[in-house]
C-alpha cells in the first residue's frame, strides 16, 4: 500500500465518519488498496459481554470471511492477544503460529492491529493474506496509521454504538426472561402443590396459589417469619442443606403441617433465590395398641 493510497483510504474514511460506513470504508478501501489475495475484516471489542463481534469485513471474491454470527471469545486466537497486549501482532506464517484460530477462511500470513480509544483497545482491524511473509514492515506502520484515523472517528461514534448493542442485548436478555418466566407460571399453575419462589433475601416473591391459597397474602414477606417456632431448626437446616423437611407453616391462627422440598436457585454470579416445593405433610400412623392396652379398655368401658 503506498502513501498515496492510504491517503485515499483516510480520506473516503473521515467521509464515511463514525460508525457501520466507517468500518465499511475501511475494510473495502483497504482490501482494493493491497490488492489481489488479501481480505479485511473489522471487530469490535464488548469486554461486558467477553467477546469481539465482526461488524465489517471484505474480501477478493465477495464470499462471507467469517460464517454468519460468528463470534470469538475476547481471551482466544491472535485477536484476543492483541485486544489484552494492545500491541500489534504480525504472523508471517499463520500455519506455524499457536495462536492462530481459523474462523472457517484459509491464510498463509495475518496481521492484527489495535485501534485504542483513550489507551483501550475497541476494536482489530484484521487482515488476511493468502501468502506467507505477506506484510513488510513499511506496510505495518502504514496499517497502524489507519487505525490510528480509524480511533480518532470512533472516538465520536463508539461508545453510543457500544451502548446500544449492549441495551439491545439486555432487551433480548429481559424479553427471554419474560418468556420463560411465563411459562414457569403456567406449569406451576398446574401443579397442585404449592410452590413458592424467594429472592436472594429469603422473602416471597411469587407463589401458585397451590393448597387452597394458604399464602396468599405471604408475598414481600420473609419466609421464615411464616414458620412455626419449632420448624426454625429444620429450616436453616434445609436451607445450608437443600434436600427435604417438614415443616409448620403458621398463618393466623392455624398451623399448617407441610412436606417441603428445597432447591437453591443461582445465577453467574450467585444465589438468586430458593424453590419451595411444599405439599400437605401426610398424617402420622398412630401406633396400633395391643392386647393388653384393648381388654383395658373394654374394662373402662364397662
Amino acid at each position: 500500500m503506498s502513501v498515496d493510497k492510504l491517503m485515499d483510504v483516510a480520506r473516503h474514511m473521515v467521509r464515511a465518519g463514525p460508525g457501520q460506513d466507517m468500518y465499511r470504508t475501511l475494510v473495502t478501501r483497504s482490501r482494493r488498496a493491497l490488492g489481489r489475495g488479501h481480505g479485511t475484516s473489522f471487530f469490535l471489542v464488548y469486554r461486558a459481554s467477553d467477546l469481539v463481534l465482526p461488524v465489517a469485513e471484505s474480501s477478493e471474491s465477495g464470499k462471507r470471511l467469517h460464517p454468519q454470527a460468528y463470534t470469538q471469545k475476547i481471551t482466544a486466537g491472535i485477536i484476543g492477544h492483541v485486544v489484552k497486549s494492545g500491541k500489534t501482532y504480525y504472523a508471517p506464517d499463520v500455519a506455524a503460529d499457536p495462536l492462530f484460530v481459523s474462523g472457517g477462511q484459509t491464510a498463509g500470513s495475518e496481521l492484527c492491529v489495535p485501534v485504542k480509544f483513550d489507551g483501550e483497545v475497541v476494536g482489530i482491524f484484521n487482515i488476511e493474506c493468502a501468502r506467507k511473509h505477506g506484510f513488510p514492515p513499511d506496510l505495518v506502520a502504514r496499517v497502524e496509521l489507519l487505525c490510528d484515523a480509524a480511533a480518532v472517528l470512533m472516538n465520536t461514534g463508539v461508545a453510543q454504538e457500544q451502548q446500544q448493542a449492549m441495551e439491545a442485548q439486555i432487551r433480548g436478555l429481559e424479553e427471554g426472561l419474560s418468556h420463560a418466566r411465563a411459562r414457569f407460571e403456567g406449569l406451576a399453575g398446574l401443579v397442585g402443590d404449592l410452590v413458592v419462589v424467594l429472592d436472594s433475601a429469603g422473602k416471597v416473591s411469587w407463589q401458585n396459589g397451590g393448597m387452597k391459597g394458604v399464602l396468599a397474602s405471604a408475598a414481600g414477606k420473609e419466609f421464615a417469619s411464616l414458620l412455626a417456632p419449632e420448624s426454625a431448626d429444620a429450616w436453616k437446616s434445609a436451607v445450608s442443606r437443600p434436600g427435604g423437611a417438614r415443616l409448620f407453616l403458621r398463618t393466623g391462627r392455624t398451623q399448617t403441617s407441610v412436606a417441603a422440598r428445597v432447591l437453591p436457585l443461582t445465577a453467574p454470579d450467585g444465589p438468586a433465590g430458593t424453590l419451595l416445593l411444599l405439599s400437605p405433610a401426610p398424617e402420622t400412623a398412630k401406633p396400633a395398641r395391643g392386647k393388653r392396652g384393648a381388654k383395658a379398655s373394654k374394662k373402662k368401658r364397662r
